[in-house]
């Protein structure tokens, strides 16, 4: 079963869902799509006959703790969705990873002395990079939290208490190293089976955003076997059969992996899942539905040298959108060498407005990209006065 935000569904999920006959549940009106599910208990009794759950939008978070809060994978699921509960859990592993749990009125009056920097300060609860810093000093710190109301006000104001919690925060030790985020599912054995392995890139150490993810053949040789060698190890800290998992995780200079978050039941959002369909012709939700794997050495041998990226369009986090923005798409698309899809989004489904997968031959295209203002690429309408 999928749990449906139908604000938007990627075309590749649209065609898995209907090709496989998969469940669907409508988050916003709570019911079975193709079914007359009325009672509450109707909907209870589907969730607790399902095998397999997964969702396309951390929005259905609410539907979740509402019909199936005592299952497994709902605990478990809320475990990993509070990253405060999330790095109490991986102490056993990492005993003396920095982090602490504040209010926003506690933040302003930690003593910021002795705080381990360079630190990140995020929502314990949160969405995307809504809220996120890192912070080098003290001085940097009072700077932040200046801005840390009006934003999370912004974002409150998008997603629900069950995405985004504009209350609590964690602030904890930046972790060094190169990013990567992976998709997988755990299968009936408690085995982690990879789906994709994505690098991030960032304009600068500041650059918290989620603007570029990318993959390649030399990715995939050099990272996927340690990678999930290291995920394995999260079988020995918890049940996490059948849960699909999207994980933030980075390498340190040792070759150490450390976590960043893990996003459960769910993977790379707004479509960024399918840069591996697009890249090695891996569809995640087609392995997860039927618990296949995919063969990884052939996907491998047959790939190009060319590097696949991803990167998303998005207005500004505190503009409030509405039907008067107009998008300069085509504008948007002379900045690439060579685009392999461009999604226009619609302004209903939130701060993304267009999702462009695109190859190149080196990482120059991405700086390029990385250096975009793509609020230079939206416009107001004008008002036309009788």
């Amino acid at each position: 079963m999928i749990l449906l935000d139908s604000t938007y569904i990627s075309p590749l999920l649209s065609e898995t869902l209907y090709e496989k006959d998969i469940v669907m549940c409508d988050i916003q009106r709570k019911e079975i799509l193709g079914q007359n599910l009325v009672e509450q208990h109707d909907l209870e009794n589907v969730f607790r006959s399902e095998e397999l759950i997964i969702m396309n939008s951390e929005e259905a978070f609410q539907l979740l703790n509402e019909f199936h809060s005592q299952a497994n994978i709902t605990k478990v699921a809320n475990l990993f969705k509070n990253k405060v509960d999330f790095r109490k859990c991986l102490s056993k592993i990492y005993p003396h990873f920095f982090f602490l749990e504040a209010s926003m009125r506690e933040l302003h009056h930690i003593d910021t002395e002795i705080l381990p920097y360079p630190v990140i300060l995020k929502p314990s609860i949160g969405y995307s990079s809504v809220g996120v810093y890192r912070i080098d000093n003290k001085h940097e710190y009072q700077r932040v939290l200046e801005n840390l109301v009006s934003t999370m006000q912004s974002g409150s104001e998008n997603y629900s208490t069950d995405v985004l919690d504009t209350n609590s925060f964690i602030i904890e030790s930046y972790i060094e190293g190169q990013e990567f985020a992976v998709d997988l599912y755990f299968d009936d054995n408690n085995e982690p089976v990879l789906l994709n392995v994505f690098s991030r890139m960032f304009k600068d150490e500041k650059d918290m955003s989620d603007r570029i993810y990318y993959t390649s053949k030399k990715i995939l040789a050099n990272y996927l076997a340690p990678i999930s060698a290291f995920i394995a190890r999260l079988n020995t800290l918890f049940d996490l059969r059948k849960m699909p998992l999207h994980i933030e995780l980075r390498m340190q200079s040792n070759g150490e992996f450390i976590p960043i978050e893990i996003n459960p039941l769910r993977f790379a959002g707004i479509g960024t899942t399918e840069l591996g369909y697009v890249a090695y012709g891996v569809n995640p939700y087609h392995h997860f539905f039927e618990q296949s794997k995919p063969d990884w050495p052939q996907l491998i041998q047959a790939m190009d040298d060319k590097i696949y990226n991803f990167t998303c369009a998005e207005f500004d986090h505190d503009l409030k959108i509405d039907s008067n923005f107009v998008i300069l798409h085509d504008q948007l698309k002379k900045q690439f060498d060579h685009i392999l899809e461009y999604r226009h989004i619609p302004l209903e489904s939130g701060s993304t407005f267009a999702v462009i997968f695109y190859s190149c031959d080196s990482l120059e295209q991405n700086n390029h990209i990385l250096s975009l203002d793509f609020m230079s690429f939206v416009e107001k309408k004008m008002a036309i006065s009788n």
